[in-house]
């Protein structure tokens, strides 16, 4: 009998859940950055093996939302967390744990589903010493499934982590088709990968204040293949900030557009044209119409024995 679920993936910012995501399905479905929250959406991956079907949200990382935009991160973290059959708990082993730590446990201390806790990052070598004590902060303060200790960045652990993922997933047939790796819309990957891409550069100057608006998404087909024509718009909350993105005599915004260029390529496997300019639109994080206008996160899909019975 297969195995089948869906799975939250739950830490602190920059604990590694979209390094694991990517690493669990061996291709990039969730954007990567060393900076933290840089997770904004519940980004679904579908890891599917004989044994069954693994439904991963890559949820945004927890924290204290100061902005309209941080407030819908973390409702959507809460809905997730209430409707999941497996929560997978991810810390940074590398770190010692704080009042961070602690809010999470909170979330998952009356949790009604089994909770796998997995220590990451364990091939540092200053994670290496303090394991067991940093294990132990956790464990003595709820029962978990399984500890398994994992390197998302190197891929240690994960055969024993998909082990124990399906091990723990109810009885049933997958939810989705096997062929999907993700739930994503095309639009929206690639609104992420231009923000990977400007991440990349300019991170330590406009860590969070900055977002990608995709303002036309086009494919023509050509005699040399598909065409996909986008313009979008990356949006700075100050008019001061926008020099740190164009930089000098354009050099930056040409390099971001380069990047991101290759990887949306990479991903879609078609020539792209890119227009992306700058604007400032001074406190979008708390305009919930422009909010409503950034890429909806997922393709509608309803899993199975959900669809509801006529009459």
């Amino acid at each position: 009998m297969k195995h089948s679920g869906t799975i939250a993936l739950l830490g602190r910012p920059n604990a590694g859940k979209s390094t694991l995501v990517n690493a669990l399905l061996g291709e990039k479905v969730a954007i990567v950055s060393s900076k933290p929250q840089t997770t904004r959406h519940r980004i679904t991956g579908v890891l599917s093996e004989e044994r069954g079907q693994a439904v991963l949200f890559d949820l945004p990382g927890v924290h204290r939302p100061l902005h309209r935009l941080n407030v819908q991160m973390m409702h959507a973290l809460r809905d997730t967390l209430a409707e999941v059959d497996l929560i997978v708990q991810i810390f940074d082993a590398s770190q010692a744990p704080g009042a961070g730590e602690e809010f999470v446990l909170g979330l998952v201390r009356d949790a009604a589903v089994p909770v796998l806790l997995l220590p990451n990052k364990v091939d540092r070598p200053d994670a290496a010493a303090q394991l067991a004590g940093r294990v132990e902060f956790y464990t003595t303060r709820r029962m978990y499934a399984a500890v398994v200790p994992i390197s998302a960045l190197r891929g240690d652990g994960l055969p024993a982590l998909r082990d124990a993922i399906f091990g723990l997933l109810p009885e049933g047939e997958p939810l989705l088709d096997p062929s999907f790796t993700t739930t994503q819309s095309e639009r929206f990957f690639v609104t992420e990968l231009i923000r990977e891409a400007l991440l990349e550069r300019v991170e330590k100057e406009l860590p969070f204040t900055s977002t990608v608006h995709l303002r036309e998404f086009q494919e023509k087909e050509t005699a040399a293949g598909a065409l996909l024509r986008i313009f979008a718009d990356i949006v700075v909350d100050r008019e001061s900030q926008k020099g740190i993105v164009v930089g000098k005599a354009g050099t930056m915004i040409k390099e971001i557009g380069t990047a991101a260029r290759g990887r949306i390529e990479a991903a879609l496997g078609a020539r792209v044209f890119l227009d992306l300019r700058v604007k400032a639109r001074h406190g979008w994080r708390e305009d919930q119409r422009f909010l409503a206008e950034l890429e909806p996160v997922e393709v509608p899909w309803t899993p199975p024995g959900d669809e509801g019975e006529g009459p």
